[in-house]
C-alpha cells in the first residue's frame, strides 16, 4: 500500500494520459508498496514492491513504453523552477518513481505543500495540491 499522498497523487496524474496501457497500469497501484527511497541531492528514486502476485493480472505485455513523464511539481520547498515526476516500468510492471529538480536540491522528505500539474501535449491540465 502506498501511504504517501504525495506519491499517490503523482502516480494518479501520470497514469491519466492518453496512452492505451494506462488503465492497466492504474490497476497496479493498489498492489504497490513503497520499498525504498534513494535521495540523490537533486531528487529521489522511490522503489516499489508488490504485495500480491495478482498484480500480474495487470501486466503490460509487449509495451514499447518504459517511462511515463509529464507531471510537474511546484512547491515552496523547492527552487522556483520546480521538479518533475517520471514513472519507470520493468517487465510491464511499475518499478520506481523518479522525482528530480530542474535546479537546486530536493529535500529528503515528502513535500508537505505542492501543486502537481499534467504537462504533456493534450493533457487535461488536471492539478492536484496538498
Amino acid at each position: 500500500m502506498i501511504r504517501s499522498k504525495f506519491v499517490l497523487d503523482i502516480l494518479e496524474l501520470l497514469l491519466d494520459g492518453p496512452e492505451a496501457d494506462l488503465p492497466m497500469l492504474r490497476n497496479q497501484i493498489p498492489f504497490l508498496n513503497e520499498e525504498e527511497r534513494e535521495y540523490t541531492g537533486f531528487g529521489v528514486f522511490i522503489g516499489f514492491t508488490y504485495d500480491s502476485e495478482k498484480i500480474k493480472d495487470y501486466l503490460i505485455e509487449n509495451s514499447s513504453i518504459h517511462v511515463y513523464d509529464g507531471v510537474y511539481i511546484n512547491s515552496e520547498e523547492l527552487n522556483e523552477d520546480g521538479a518533475e515526476g517520471i514513472l519507470h516500468l520493468k517487465d510491464g510492471l511499475i518499478n520506481y518513481l523518479e522525482i528530480w529538480c530542474f535546479s537546486g536540491t530536493y529535500p529528503e522528505k515528502d513535500l508537505s505543500t505542492y501543486i502537481l500539474t499534467q504537462g504533456w501535449e493534450g493533457a487535461s491540465g488536471e492539478k492536484r495540491s496538498s
